[in-house]
C-alpha cells in the first residue's frame, strides 16, 4: 500500500512538472484541442500584440488566444498606425503570401495584362458565380489602362467537387481563358471541361485557404499585402502608389 501510495505521488509530481514545463504554445494547444478535438492545428506562434499568440488551423481562420489558452479573439484585430487601421493578420501573412504567389505558375493563372509597360501587379482569387466578383471583373480593363496587370486564381467558394468548382475547371480548361472567363461572370455555360485537362482550380482554392482567403474577390499585391475585396480601378490604383 505504501509503496502503491509513493508511485501515485510519484506520477502526480511529474505531472505537474510538465504542466509547469509545458510553454505556452503547449498549453494552447491543449486547450484549443480540449474544446475541438479534431481541429489540426498548423501552426502556434506570438503575434504583434503583447500576451497573444496566433493560431492558425486547416479549414479554419486565424485566431488570436492569450499564453494561458484562457482567452480566445475571433475575427480581425486591427492595430492603430496614425490615422490608419491596419490588420495584424495582413501584415503577419505577408511574407508568407508574398513567397506563395511568387512560387505559381503563370499557366496556372488567367492573365489580363497592363496596357503598355506594367506599372503594378495584383493577384485576385475569384468565383465565376460572385456578384462583387463579376462586378470587380468589369473594373478590369480600366485596371490594365492604368498600368496593373490583373493575375487571377481559382477559389470556387463553395468549396472543390461543387458545381462551381466544375464551372471554373471549364474556364481554366478553356482555349481562351480570357474570353471564358468574362463569359463565365455574365453568366454564359461554357462547355464542361474535358477529362485530360488538370485543371488548377482544385488546388488553388486550398493555396487560397491556406493564405487566409475566406470570400471574393480577394485581392493582394505583390507583397502579400491584401487590398480588400471589391474595389473600384481608381481606388485600386490610389493603394498601389501609382495615381
Amino acid at each position: 500500500m505504501k509503496l502503491r501510495l509513493l508511485s501515485g505521488l510519484a506520477l502526480l509530481a511529474a505531472l505537474a512538472a510538465s504542466v509547469a514545463c509545458a510553454g505556452p504554445e503547449d498549453v494552447i494547444r491543449a486547450k484549443v484541442k480540449a474544446v475541438v478535438p479534431d481541429i489540426e492545428i498548423k501552426t502556434i506562434k506570438p503575434s504583434v500584440v503583447p500576451g497573444l499568440y496566433e493560431v492558425k488551423a486547416k479549414n479554419y481562420e486565424t485566431v488570436m488566444v492569450s499564453a494561458d489558452g484562457r482567452y480566445l479573439v475571433q475575427g480581425e484585430v486591427m492595430e492603430i498606425k496614425g490615422k490608419a487601421l491596419v490588420s495584424v493578420e495582413d501584415q503577419s501573412m505577408a511574407a508568407e503570401r508574398k513567397a506563395g504567389l511568387a512560387t505559381v505558375a503563370r499557366s496556372d493563372m488567367i492573365i489580363y495584362p497592363a496596357v503598355g509597360k506594367a506599372k503594378s501587379t495584383i493577384y485576385v482569387f475569384t468565383d465565376v458565380e460572385c456578384g462583387y466578383c463579376r462586378k470587380f471583373h468589369q473594373e478590369v480593363p480600366k485596371l490594365n489602362k492604368l498600368g496593373v496587370e490583373v493575375r487571377y486564381l481559382a477559389f470556387p467558394r463553395k468549396g472543390p467537387n461543387t458545381d462551381d468548382s466544375a464551372k471554373m475547371d471549364s474556364v481554366w480548361c478553356a482555349k481562351d481563358r480570357l474570353s471564358a472567363l468574362t463569359q463565365a461572370k455574365n453568366g454564359v455555360v461554357l462547355p464542361a471541361a474535358p477529362s485530360i485537362c488538370k485543371s488548377p482550380v482544385a488546388t488553388e482554392y486550398e493555396f487560397g485557404q491556406n493564405l487566409g482567403v475566406r470570400g471574393t474577390p480577394a485581392i493582394f499585391d505583390v507583397n502579400g499585402m491584401q487590398l480588400g475585396g471589391y474595389v473600384p480601378a481608381d481606388q485600386l490604383a490610389k493603394d498601389l502608389g501609382i495615381r
